[in-house]
């Protein structure tokens, strides 16, 4: 078996939180800070061999520390206009090297994996988004929303960080893919008319309207 003596991942988490809105209730904004540390966490790898087939890499050891903020920001513009806005800022690394098993055919053999001071990869650290909802008649709602992200690393490869302690050794951060935008637009409009309780909504989606190109998964 590849784990044969596993440990339990651990972690540690602190919150804070605040919600605000006007007396009117016309605007209302929320506020998150939050720090969690990740330790003794597992991932299962696969590598590709010089066959071309896939190996199995168990990872043990890995810490993490997620840091970041996020608020949100919603107003009523107007008796048939509503403006939201949210941002997230994290800072996301990998704060100790791991320690990963690999399986050859039938053999185990140890390496270590230069991960400190990596960034996690595989998920945009910076989000902003930025949406607007019309309600031009009764039963009648249009939506646009934008969405923004950016310093998206690539998620890394154990072939690439992997260190037998003798050598040159990789501690480079991932590669950071372009920020992109995206924007969709949701329509929805209540049928006059009802079939017994239910009552039918006729909607549109256009996701990504303006036909964006952009890279959401990478592996460096």
């Amino acid at each position: 078996k590849m784990a044969t003596d596993p440990t339990t991942e651990k972690f540690n988490a602190f919150e804070f939180g605040l919600n605000v809105s006007s007396n009117d209730g016309m605007m209302a904004g929320k506020l998150n800070v939050y720090s969690t540390t990740w330790s003794d966490r597992i991932q299962t790898r696969t590598i590709q061999n010089l066959d071309g087939d896939d190996d199995i890499v168990y990872l043990t050891g890995i810490q993490q520390q997620h840091n970041g903020i996020e608020t949100e920001f919603a107003a009523q513009l107007h008796s048939m206009v509503r403006m939201d806005l949210g941002i997230g800022i994290g800072n996301w690394v990998f704060t100790d090297d791991a320690v990963g098993t690999y399986r050859d055919a039938d053999e185990d053999l140890e390496f270590n994996y230069a991960l400190k001071d990596l960034k996690v990869g595989d998920m945009p650290q910076f989000t902003l988004s930025a949406g607007f909802t019309i309600t031009p008649a009764e039963g009648a709602t249009i939506q646009i929303v934008n969405r923004y992200y950016d310093l998206h690393y690539s998620d890394w490869s154990p072939a690439s960080r992997q260190w037998s302690g003798e050598g040159v050794v990789n501690r480079d951060n991932s590669w950071r893919a372009p920020g992109y935008n995206v924007l969709d637009i949701h329509a929805y409009y209540d049928l006059p008319f009802e079939f017994g309780n239910a009552k039918p909504t006729l909607f549109v989606h256009v996701f990504n309207a303006l036909d964006e190109t952009y890279i959401q998964d990478a592996v460096d």
